[in-house]
């Protein structure tokens, strides 16, 4: 990894900061990067990896989501701000600028949005649609910067509030596509995860193309686990062909829950023991080794007992 450091930094929404890297003095230049790539950074401790949004010889721009909730908790380290000094992993990934598909659709959520903006912003693709989902009418980043592009390329930008609208119906977005359409979708694994049972169900061939993994990549999921509630009391088991939120909320167990689809991080939980395979956008990569904490909306139990603190 090659050191970098962060040279400015600006508040997107409430929860979204757009930060640029730059190389420092005396050291080479970062990798070359093409918009729409994955860079791993360590910043202190963590390491973690995020979307290019924009490239050149000077440096990187991304834009992170930096949640903040429960006192200390914070979901990127303290340590990224301006002036920072970072290690940076060499750029990867399929969804970028010179994605030769031919997209007529995209669907994004949350800063999934990031590759499709670096995309857009090639200039590659004209009579496009974008479906944005995230939650709360404050929290889509770049939506000027989508909004002209969609004013010079003969696009469209639909924006999904989840907060004000629920979770979208898949199945309906998809049934409104053409026959014929390339889908370009980013977004957590479990709403990717979603919208592919959509075009494998609705009648007519679509084309879709994502760089992010497929839920269940981080491992098997028995069919059922038993789990105890340890504040609660409470312990039951469940079929894993329900979201695990449900079934906490059908045994008696409140948990609080928004989006439904691994965004906000509203039915967060802790977890007391077992192992995790987490398919939300709101821990970091070292949260999700941990498994102090899970988002059960979207996460599933990789082994058959499960014990959270609820």
């Amino acid at each position: 990894m090659r050191p970098a450091i962060v040279s400015a930094a600006r508040a997107l929404t409430p929860t979204v900061t757009q930060y640029w890297l730059t190389h420092q003095d005396g050291d080479a230049p970062l990798p070359a990067a093409v918009p729409g790539q994955h860079v791993t950074l360590r910043v202190g401790p963590r390491v973690k990896t995020f979307t290019v949004v924009a490239a050149d010889e000077d440096g990187y721009e991304l834009a992170v989501r930096t949640r903040e909730r429960g006192g200390q908790r914070d979901h990127v380290s303290p340590r990224l701000h301006v002036g920072a000094r970072v290690r940076v992993g060499e750029p990867g990934g399929r969804f970028t600028a010179e994605n030769p598909a031919p997209f007529s659709h995209f669907l994004a959520a949350g800063v999934g949005v990031n590759p499709i903006l670096a995309l857009l912003e090639s200039g590659r693709v004209r009579d496009w649609r974008l479906v944005y989902v995230d939650r709360g009418a404050a929290e889509f980043p770049f939506l000027d910067r989508l909004h002209a592009l969609a004013a010079a390329q003969n696009g469209t930008v639909v924006v999904f509030d989840t907060a004000a609208h629920g979770r979208p119906d898949w199945t309906a977005v998809v049934t409104g596509i053409p026959t014929g359409a390339t889908l370009g979708v980013c977004g957590p694994p479990a709403m990717v995860a979603q919208v592919r049972a959509a075009v494998e169900l609705v009648p007519g061939t679509r084309s879709l193309a994502t760089d992010g993994p497929s839920a269940g990549s981080a491992g098997d999921v028995p069919a059922s686990v038993e789990v105890e509630c340890a504040k609660t009391g409470v312990t039951f088991e469940f079929g894993q062909n329900q979201p695990l939120l449900d079934a906490l909320q059908s045994n008696g167990v409140p948990v609080p829950s928004s989006c439904r689809q691994g965004i906000c991080g509203t039915c967060e939980v802790q977890v007391h023991d077992g192992r995790i395979d987490h398919r939300d956008e709101v821990l970091t990569d070292q949260e999700k080794d941990e498994s102090r904490y899970m988002i059960p909306c979207v996460s599933k139990s990789i082994g058959e007992r499960l014990v959270l603190n609820v």
